[in-house]
């Protein structure tokens, strides 16, 4: 079954990252005042400088704890790479080594990350 999740945030910039996996602090580009522990992360991996070309895989991190209103620390949970039977992934990478695909290889830009919340099993009663 499907999670019921709303978006809260999507297309936030990545600044800066520290830590080692599965652990990171994040600072985003911009407030993230509504996101609460427990809220999902994802960015999707590309090659550098290949903009809307093939992804390489998809990563999923969850909001572990809050420092101020533009920084988090996000724990990674997965990463799928898409079309690979059977479902494998990459492994741990730090956000700041997810590309966007825009930049070079020598300048990329970070994948930016869409934030969700689950609704859960309450919610469903008002969900046909």
């Amino acid at each position: 079954m499907a999670r019921n999740t709303i978006t809260i945030y999507s297309d936030i910039a990545v600044s800066s990252c520290s830590g080692s996996g599965p652990s990171y602090t994040v600072n985003y580009g911009s407030s993230v005042a509504n996101a609460q522990i427990g809220d999902w992360i994802t960015a999707v991996h590309r090659e550098a400088g290949d903009s809307g070309g093939d992804i390489l895989s998809n990563y999923t991190y969850q909001v572990v704890g809050i420092t101020d209103s533009d920084t988090l620390t996000v724990k990674y949970i997965t990463d799928i790479v898409p079309d690979l039977i059977p479902e494998s992934g990459l492994g741990d990478d730090s956000p700041c080594d997810l590309n966007s695909g825009e930049g070079s290889s020598g300048s990329p830009t970070n994948s930016p990350h869409t934030f969700t919340r689950d609704l859960g099993s309450a919610f469903e009663m008002f969900v046909e």
